[in-house]
């Protein structure tokens, strides 16, 4: 089973720059995008002809969205989570397969302003709530996307400039410690301890060539699915956005193709 995830920075942006044949090329069963900035579900089925897609538009054209693109689709796919202001803008897609449910998630930055930083601090309880409850019936579940906090000084380069910073704050990173106290685990660092490691780099100062990122895109595993984890890995090679891709493969238990 393999997942790849993008904050695609505006899909029709990201396509035209080669993700379709890309993702397919890749053998990956489901692709999710983040920042779609995608109001029109036939236009995304028109890049993707051949396989399932879904999309979750935020009311403000152009901005924020997720969108999921599957060769299955899933059994039940719910928009949102009960959370109007981030509902609003799209930024929750959770989708129940076979064996594992899949939320697909935009967190919000905070960067632009302390209130943006408020809703986002709003929709961290909102998003442990919704983990929660999923949990009491589900035991798989990968929590996957574009997080927007940096757990860990590794995380980041130049920490202790950063710290103080929307997404590296520490009741930011109290939300990914808590998951990782209840047993759940941050995928690629079960694979790869090194410092250094990014997805995502500001499009200033030419920081991708620099390597001065942030590793914000993120896969986390519920504790069912940790053992059946079989890789990690950043497509740091392509360009679809500033963000780079990430890609998850596990040994699902449950038939899926």
């Amino acid at each position: 089973m393999r997942i790849i995830s993008l904050n695609a920075n505006g899909i029709r942006a990201a396509v035209s720059k080669g993700l379709v044949t890309w993702w397919e090329a890749s053998d990956s069963d489901i692709l999710c995008i983040q920042e779609s900035r995608l109001q029109d579900k036939d236009w995304l089925q028109a890049a993707f002809p051949a396989h399932w897609v879904e999309c979750f538009p935020a009311e403000k054209k152009g901005y924020a969205g997720t969108a999921v693109v599957a060769k299955i689709p899933p059994n039940q796919v719910k928009m949102g989570m009960g959370h109007p202001s981030s509902d609003t803008e799209g930024r929750v897609m959770t989708l129940t397969y076979p064996g594992f449910v899949l939320v697909n998630a935009y967190f919000p930055s905070g960067a632009s302003s302390p209130s943006r930083q408020l809703v986002k601090l709003d929709f961290l309880s909102a998003m442990t709530r919704h983990l929660q409850d999923l949990l009491k019936q589900h035991a798989r579940v990968l929590l996957v996307g574009d997080i927007n906090i940096c757990h860990k000084d590794i995380d980041i380069h130049h920490p202790q400039r950063m710290r103080r910073k929307p997404g590296c704050t520490n009741v930011e990173r109290e939300f990914l410690s808590a998951l990782h106290e209840a047993g759940w685990r941050d995928a690629f660092r079960l694979f790869d301890p090194r410092e250094g490691q990014y997805t995502w780099w500001s499009a200033m100062a030419r920081s991708k060539p620099k390597n001065l990122g942030w590793r914000i895109d993120q896969f986390w595993l519920s504790p069912a699915m940790v053992r059946e984890t079989k890789q990690c890995k950043h497509w740091t090679d392509q360009n679809f956005s500033d963000h780079c891709p990430i890609e998850l493969t596990w040994e699902n238990s449950m038939k899926f193709l």
